[in-house]
């Protein structure tokens, strides 16, 4: 719930969801890395894909700033970075589907329940939140804003709610990156020029590199219920969440599979430690 939420640092609902068992979460995926927020919601070690993200009860999609999660295994999760912890009134999680239920979610659904105008105990309530992030590695501080207005008659017959979000993010990574490692076939040109690297490891592409992103969430949502009787009850929601994620990477890169093993090249100086070939 809300106050659930209210109680740990929760950047967003992954975050929440994360304290329930059986569900567990990733920031972003393997594609881009994994870095920043928790992205991804899964149940029970399943894929991502696999778990239906529902807004009060109506299917959701988003898109990714990172070509390689628009497509495959996780093109059809949903980006919980999109998803402000403020949002929640509640966060139900279904670890198996029911009839009742939209269709898609094969290993379950998280259902985002947004606040609702009558549920609050004032006739006007206003709140609002404000703070900033520093990042030491592009060494920039970020603001973070969100506000709520509330107001219901003094029937519990009719509310208004209105909120507001926004938030700024200033990421870098500096990483090295190994995508493989083959062996120096003993019959090689490379070999036979040096007898001792025979059978020796050596990467076949490595890189050092740079990333930087600025990310920048901002939204809001709008909710009027209506409530004339017990037995009757209207609800208009409108919900939208947009975020930019500007990205620059540059990597520096050694293509060892076609130095090392397809152009045979001697280098002149080496070395090698536990049967791998860590510099030349």
């Amino acid at each position: 719930t809300a106050e659930d939420n209210g109680k740990m640092p929760d950047k967003n609902v992954a975050d929440a969801v994360e304290r329930v068992p059986g569900v567990t979460i990733s920031s972003q995926s393997g594609g881009s890395g994994g870095f920043d927020e928790n992205d991804r919601v899964s149940m029970r070690g399943t894929n991502p894909s696999l778990t239906q993200t529902l807004v009060n009860g109506h299917s959701i999609a988003s898109g990714d700033w990172f070509v390689l999660d628009q497509v495959g295994l996780v093109g059809r999760s949903v980006s919980f970075s999109l998803l402000p912890s403020e949002l929640v009134g509640q966060v139900v999680v279904r670890k198996s589907a029911t009839a009742d239920l939209t269709e898609g979610g094969v290993a379950g659904a998280v259902d985002i329940l947004t606040r609702r105008p009558l549920q609050f105990s004032k006739p006007v309530t206003l709140e609002a939140f404000a703070g900033g992030v520093y990042a030491d590695l592009p060494d920039k501080t970020d603001g973070q804003f969100n506000a709520l207005g509330n107001w219901k008659n003094d029937a519990g017959t009719m509310g208004v709610l209105v909120q507001a979000f926004w938030e700024k993010r200033s990421l870098r990574r500096d990483g090295q990156e190994i995508l493989g490692y083959a062996q120096i076939s003993p019959t090689s040109a490379l070999a036979t020029a040096r007898p001792d690297l025979a059978n020796v490891s050596y990467p076949t592409l490595i890189g050092s590199s740079l990333f930087e992103q600025e990310r920048e969430r901002r939204g809001g949502l709008i909710d009027v219920q209506l409530r004339p009787s017990a037995d009757f009850e209207v609800d208009f929601t409108a919900f939208r969440s947009h975020m930019e994620a500007t990205n620059y990477n540059r990597n520096w890169m050694f293509w060892g599979s076609r130095v090392i093993g397809t152009d045979n090249r001697v280098p002149t100086a080496y070395t090698v430690r536990n049967g791998t070939l860590v510099a030349a």
